[in-house]
């Protein structure tokens, strides 16, 4: 016991140093009230080509279905190409309506290098919104809320910039697939 006495009052001073040097510092590097949101830099669009949902149904964790990516393209300021057929979207729908999203897929640069994606994220929508998407009827993208964070694995060279970046990406389904906008998180 009076061997860890010197050694509790050791850590509080520390601690204690540690909690009124980081306020001073918190202070010297926020000078204003309000935090500054990140930028955002575009990176590209992609039109994704989906087949028709297959439906496994009632799981533990809601309705599973798998949507399956047929192809597709994408361009951007810095990068075009093509999806490749052969990922898909493997979608929970809760008990809430809300579809918790997960794709796996792979695109492929028109320089021929080819860049994982995964992107898991949610679609928002009303009872009759979700049903009129399902059917697939057209519908105004500001009808529902449709956002996922994507990440890249990419070769080294050219694109590896993007395994070292968060990306935030807006979903439209449109009647003949899914249009992907994505985003780089400054």
């Amino acid at each position: 016991m009076k061997k860890t006495i010197p050694l509790i009052i050791g850590l509080l001073i520390c601690v204690l140093t540690l909690c009124s040097s980081g306020g001073a510092w918190a202070q010297q590097t926020n000078s204003s009230d309000s935090p500054v949101a990140p930028q955002l830099e575009f990176v590209c669009s992609l039109l994704v080509k989906i087949a028709p949902a297959l439906v496994v149904g009632e799981t533990p964790h809601g309705t599973r279905r798998i949507i399956p990516i047929t192809g597709g393209t994408f361009s951007g300021p810095n990068m075009k190409g093509e999806v490749l057929n052969g990922g898909a979207d493997w979608q929970v729908v809760r008990a809430d309506g809300v579809a918790e999203l997960e794709a796996h897929y792979q695109i492929k640069t028109n320089d021929g290098i080819i860049i994982y994606v995964k992107n898991t994220g949610l679609r928002v929508a009303t009872p009759y919104v979700a049903a009129r998407i399902g059917r697939g009827e057209p519908v105004g993208e500001n009808e529902y809320y449709f956002r996922a964070a994507p990440k890249f694995e990419a070769p080294p060279g050219k694109y590896a910039w993007m395994n070292n970046a968060l990306f935030v990406c807006k979903g439209i389904r449109n009647p003949d697939g899914v249009v992907i906008q994505v985003w780089k998180v400054l």
